[in-house]
């Protein structure tokens, strides 16, 4: 059972400062352009550190729990903080690309996951009669932390190089969580037993890894390229980053707060909206307007942090408190595919056409197969 040493406000607060802090591996788009030019590397063979980064999270995510039990709340986010830290500094002194993944794809990603799996369910069992919102506030901390690292770093990188912005970064995920380690108590959380012996439905599981994980390739698409999808249209870049993780907070915090008879509805309605958007704004990009990229990024964003809020209330309704951890893993696997095809895919195919108009539009083909996949009702919990 869940120790009840860890309730309360004081580790929601952690839980949220934690997720934060990693949710700026999302400003990995500020970074992009800057990394080009130091490795002398192409885009899509750039942007494979930002998706070995979301494989690495989502393997922690789908195993890090087995941890939970066996140490205290306060060592797990020292793991995670600490690691993240370290992978972020490797990845300043990267001069070549395998350092590049090994940094920020392996060290930073694999602590990522074991911070962000564990803030979602320290935050869930410190508040067991509001876990739906508990979650929402925490995911959408995860997509806050991705704006202000842009607000942070976008003049920092410009005026001292990527190196002195990782550097940063490192900084502040380290002090970040020091904070989180003064509060998210020394409590340990259910047995894996209890987890395992609490999973029954697998074909529920198996819906929601298909519509989760093509609801979600669109938004980790566009935020791994937020950034120079916006400067390829003219528009500001740096500013769409900040915007976006803006968004995509407000998308979490709008999701805490929807009741639970509305969450079966919104798994077809947002990713319905994330596909409609693309869909206009890929052929309206293909006339560079600046405006409507920044427009059609923000509004991607805010169904993105909205969707990735919803599924873990999901998953924390069909399965309870003592399912969650092993049923929410799996299916984040689909989160973790999405994140290898999305990013790299767009950057080999915007170095092949020389434009995002293509991987934009497939995208909104992807979310309208997680309308469908939504639709047919394989996702619904009782």
């Amino acid at each position: 059972m869940t120790e009840v040493g860890h309730r309360g406000r004081g580790p929601l607060v952690g839980c949220i400062l934690l997720s934060g802090a990693l949710g700026t591996v999302h400003a990995w788009s500020i970074f992009l352009e800057p990394l080009e030019s130091r490795l002398d590397a192409g885009r899509g063979t750039v942007s494979a550190a930002y998706s070995m980064a979301l494989v690495a999270i989502t393997v922690a995510v789908l195993v890090g729990h087995r941890l939970f039990s066996r140490l205290p709340g306060w060592a797990i986010v020292g793991l995670a903080a600490g690691g993240s830290a370290v992978g972020l500094l490797i990845t300043a002194a990267a001069t070549s690309w395998s350092v590049l993944l090994l940094g920020y794809g392996m060290v930073f990603g694999l602590a990522n996951g074991l911070g962000y799996a564990f803030a979602l369910q320290r935050s869930a069992e410190a508040n067991p009669g509001s876990a739906g919102k508990a979650l929402g506030l925490t995911t959408a901390a995860y997509a806050l932390g991705a704006a202000l690292a842009a607000i942070l770093l976008d003049g920092p990188i410009r005026d001292h190089g990527p190196t002195y912005g990782l550097r940063l970064l490192a900084l502040v995920v380290g002090l970040a969580g020091l904070a989180a380690v003064c509060l998210v108590g020394s409590g340990r959380s259910v047995s894996l037993a209890d987890r395992e012996s609490a999973l029954a439905d697998w074909r529920v599981v198996r819906g929601l890894w298909s519509s989760y994980g093509l609801a979600v390739l669109a938004g980790l698409m566009v935020l791994g390229h937020a950034a120079t999808i916006v400067d390829e249209a003219g528009g500001p870049g740096g500013a769409t980053v900040v915007m976006a993780g803006l968004a995509n907070a407000v998308g979490g915090v709008w999701m805490s707060r929807m009741r639970r008879s509305a969450r079966q509805r919104l798994l077809v309605v947002l990713p319905a909206t994330t596909a409609a958007v693309l869909m206009v704004g890929g052929l309206a990009l293909h006339g560079g307007d600046g405006m409507v990229a920044v427009v059609v990024v923000a509004i991607v964003a805010l169904t993105y942090g909205a969707i990735i809020a919803l599924y873990p209330a999901v998953v924390h309704d069909r399965f309870g408190v003592d399912g969650y951890p092993l049923a929410y893993g799996r299916m984040f696997t689909a989160w973790g595919a999405a994140g290898l095809v999305g990013p790299v895919g767009a950057g080999l195919l915007f170095e092949a056409l020389n434009a995002y108009r293509v991987p934009i539009l497939l995208a909104a083909l992807a979310a309208a197969g997680s309308v469908v996949i939504a639709g047919r009702g394989n996702t619904r919990s009782p």
